[in-house]
C-alpha cells in the first residue's frame, strides 16, 4: 500500500512539473466555440503597469507607463524595446534613412499635397527628376531662384513645345548671351538673311537692313544735294550724308537727310575753333623773357564763370592742354614782342614800351587738334 502511495505521487510530482511547462512557454491554446469547433488562439497578455509583468510568456507585450516604451518578451533576452510603433515609422515624427528604393504610387486619380510648410527642401547627391504627363507649375508669392553653382555647371530648360518667360516688369539677362537657333518677332517670323530685329511700339520685328549712305563730291557744281545726281535707284533713308569736299582733303559743306530733307550742318572745321576773351598783358614795366601761360588764362575763365543761366552748369567744359593749337591773332606791336608759344600754351614775350595804363590786351584763338 505504501509503495503504491508513493507512485501516486511521483506521477502527481511528475504531471504538476509538466503543467507548470505547459504554462510557462505555450503561445496557444485550444478552445471550443459556440458552435461546438476545435479553434486555437494565442494565450498572449498585454499589461499596462510601472513593473514589468512576472511569469511572462513569449510574446507578451507591455506598456511600461514610467517612460511611456512598449515592450514584448522573448524567452532569450527578456523584455526587448519595440522600436517599429507607428510613431517611430512616422515621417511627421521622425526622421529615417532609406535603406533601399521606394515608390509612391497613387491611384484612382488621387493626389498627394503640401500645405503651410515653413519651408520645403530637396537635397540629393546625384540628380531630382520632376515628370508630369500633363503640367509643372512653380509659383512663388515672392521670388524663385533656380541656380547651378557648380564651376562650369548649366542649366537646361527644354520643351517638345514652346517654353514662355513673362513678367508684369522686365526680363532681364544679366550675362553674354548666346543663341543657338533664329530668333522669332511679334509675327512668328525669323525674318530673312540680312535682316535686323528692330524695336516697335508692339514689340519687336525683323526688318530690312537699311545703311547708311555717304555721297562725297569734288564738283563745284554739283556742289549740293539738289545739283548732284544721284545713282538710279537711290532713295535717301534717314542719316545719309552727302559732302561736298574741296581737293584739299578740307569739307566745305555738309549735307544729313533728316526727317525727308537734306539739311546743311557746320562744316567741321568751323566747330574745331573758339576763341576765349581777349587776355590782359601787365605792360607796367619794361623786361624781356617774361611767360604767361594761355591756356592757364583760358581755363580760370572758363572754370570761374561770373554768371551763368539758371539751368546751366557751374563751370564750362574745357580741353586738355595738348588737345589744343595756340595762336595769339593780335596785339599791340608797339608794347609787346611776342617770342614764341609751346605746346603747352606757355607764350614767351617782352614789354619794350609801358603804355598809358600800364596793361595791354592780346587776342588769342584755340584749335582742337
Amino acid at each position: 500500500m505504501y509503495k503504491n502511495i508513493k507512485h501516486i505521487k511521483v506521477f502527481i510530482l511528475t504531471f504538476a512539473l509538466v503543467l507548470l511547462s505547459f504554462s510557462a512557454n505555450a503561445q496557444e491554446v485550444r478552445v471550443i466555440d459556440n458552435k461546438g469547433t476545435i479553434q486555437t488562439v494565442n494565450n498572449n497578455t498585454v499589461t499596462t503597469s510601472t513593473t514589468a509583468p512576472t511569469l511572462p510568456l513569449e510574446n507578451d507585450v507591455w506598456f511600461d507607463t514610467t517612460n511611456s516604451q512598449i515592450k514584448i518578451y522573448d524567452t532569450v533576452d527578456g523584455w526587448k524595446l519595440i522600436t517599429s510603433t507607428l510613431a517611430s515609422q512616422n515621417i511627421y515624427t521622425s526622421d529615417g534613412t532609406l535603406t533601399a528604393n521606394r515608390k509612391l504610387t497613387g491611384i484612382n486619380n488621387f493626389g498627394l499635397t503640401f500645405e503651410n510648410l515653413a519651408y520645403f527642401q530637396l537635397f540629393s547627391n546625384n540628380s531630382i527628376q520632376v515628370f508630369s504627363n500633363n503640367t509643372i507649375q512653380m509659383n512663388a508669392i515672392n521670388s524663385m531662384q533656380i541656380s547651378s553653382t557648380g564651376i562650369g555647371s548649366t542649366i537646361q530648360l527644354s520643351s517638345a513645345g514652346t517654353i514662355q518667360l513673362s513678367a508684369p516688369s522686365n526680363i532681364m539677362l544679366q550675362s553674354p548671351t548666346e543663341f543657338n537657333n533664329t530668333l522669332l518677332d511679334v509675327n512668328n517670323s525669323a525674318g530673312s538673311s540680312g535682316q535686323i530685329l528692330t524695336s516697335t511700339s508692339t514689340g519687336v520685328e525683323w526688318v530690312n537692313n537699311q545703311q547708311n549712305t555717304v555721297t562725297k563730291t569734288s564738283n563745284s557744281s554739283t556742289s549740293t544735294p539738289a545739283t548732284y545726281s544721284f545713282p538710279v535707284g537711290y532713295t535717301p533713308i534717314e542719316n545719309d550724308f552727302f559732302i561736298y569736299e574741296l581737293t584739299s582733303g578740307e569739307h566745305s559743306t555738309i549735307y544729313i537727310y533728316n526727317n525727308g530733307i537734306w539739311e546743311q550742318i557746320a562744316p567741321t572745321k568751323a566747330s574745331r575753333i573758339f576763341y576765349p576773351p581777349s587776355i590782359a598783358i601787365d605792360a607796367s614795366t619794361t623786361g624781356s623773357g617774361r611767360t604767361i601761360n594761355l591756356y592757364t588764362q583760358y581755363t580760370a575763365q572758363f572754370n570761374s564763370p561770373a554768371i551763368g543761366s539758371t539751368s546751366a552748369p557751374a563751370t564750362i567744359p574745357t580741353y586738355n592742354a595738348d588737345e589744343l593749337y595756340y595762336y595769339v591773332t593780335d596785339y599791340d606791336t608797339s608794347i609787346l614782342t611776342v617770342n614764341s608759344i609751346d605746346d603747352n600754351g606757355v607764350m614767351t614775350y617782352s614789354v619794350d614800351n609801358v603804355p598809358t595804363n600800364d596793361n595791354t590786351i592780346i587776342n588769342v584763338v584755340f584749335v582742337v587738334k
